[in-house]
């Protein structure tokens, strides 16, 4: 992967997803981490969506350790986070996994970096720590909508207190795990339906930004009709609508989780006029945005 400059740390083994395990060495990591998952006793202890600003930032230190183990999916932008000297390159489609006791660097491209992270906690049978909550790795994923949507549920309901939203967190990082260890979005052809899947994973990456069909279409030297063709084929919508649709949903989370501005949120998601943004997402969801975060007690 490219690097904007200062981007990446000198000196560091890059992880960029291209050296992920495959055929038997993938499944045996995978069953091995699903073992030691379904052995042990999960406690969920954080979910975090965070935005980052470009530029370096020291983590944690060998005097100030990581404090438990995590995962890190991404939502917009890239990242290079370097657990114990190594670099992973994370972006929409790479997730990275770090340990607990680390020490942790990292540098934000010039697009900055929204992610969600999960910190989390796992006791083998025994009562000790297991043994994956001290190991950093990167791992291949969907950059998808059902991905999104499940990290976005995901972070509603950890925020929400009570047994019964527990159990939910619970539910959903399990189901995040699970498509992660078996090989969600390994193994796909490279044709129309590798095309379509880098556009929706880089939708996901720029959609605060200004996008058309023709810059989307230009990124991967298709003409108009023949991207729209490709991309409806893999995702059932064409690439405007589709992109509508996911700058909805962020709206819809921004307005159900934060305080911002009806303006902010507009710009947040891509729109610099605030009233056509409220004209649209009454269009897609029924209700003006004020009327969607008065229903759901805002």
């Amino acid at each position: 992967m490219g690097a904007a400059n200062g981007f990446r740390l000198p000196g560091r083994r890059h992880f960029d997803g291209n050296e992920q395990a495959t055929g038997g060495r993938f499944m045996e990591e995978a069953n091995e981490l699903a073992r030691q998952f379904a052995d042990g006793v999960l406690t969920v202890t954080g979910v975090y969506m965070t935005s980052l600003q470009p530029g370096n930032y020291n983590g944690h230190t060998k005097e100030r350790p990581t404090s438990s183990a995590g995962f890190v999916f991404a939502l917009r932008g890239k990242a290079e986070f370097v657990f114990n000297g190594t670099a992973y390159d994370v972006r929409p489609g790479i997730v990275v996994h770090g340990g607990k006791g680390m020490t942790l660097e990292l540098a934000v491209g010039h697009e900055g970096f929204d992610y969600v992270l999960i910190h989390y906690k796992l006791t083998a049978p025994g009562g000790i720590p297991a043994p994956c909550t001290f190991r950093h790795f990167g791992w291949r994923a969907a950059a998808d909508e059902a991905l999104t949507d499940k990290l976005i549920a995901l972070h509603v309901a950890a925020l929400r207190p009570g047994p019964i939203q527990y159990l939910r967190t619970k539910e959903l990082f399990y189901a995040l795990l699970f498509d992660l260890l078996t090989g969600s979005g390994q193994g796909r052809d490279q044709g129309g339906t590798g095309i379509a899947e880098q556009a929706t994973a880089y939708i996901h990456g720029h959609f605060q930004e200004p996008l058309t069909l023709e810059q989307l279409a230009g990124l991967y030297g298709l003409g108009v009709k023949r991207f729209s063709y490709l991309f409806h084929k893999y995702t059932g919508l064409f690439p405007i609508d589709y992109l509508i649709q996911y700058r909805m949903k962020w709206a819809k989370h921004l307005l159900v989780t934060g305080v911002s501005s009806i303006g902010d949120i507009a710009a947040g998601v891509g729109y610099a006029d605030a009233h056509y943004f409220s004209r649209l997402f009454k269009k897609h969801v029924g209700v003006t945005p004020t009327e969607f975060r008065i229903r759901r007690g805002q």
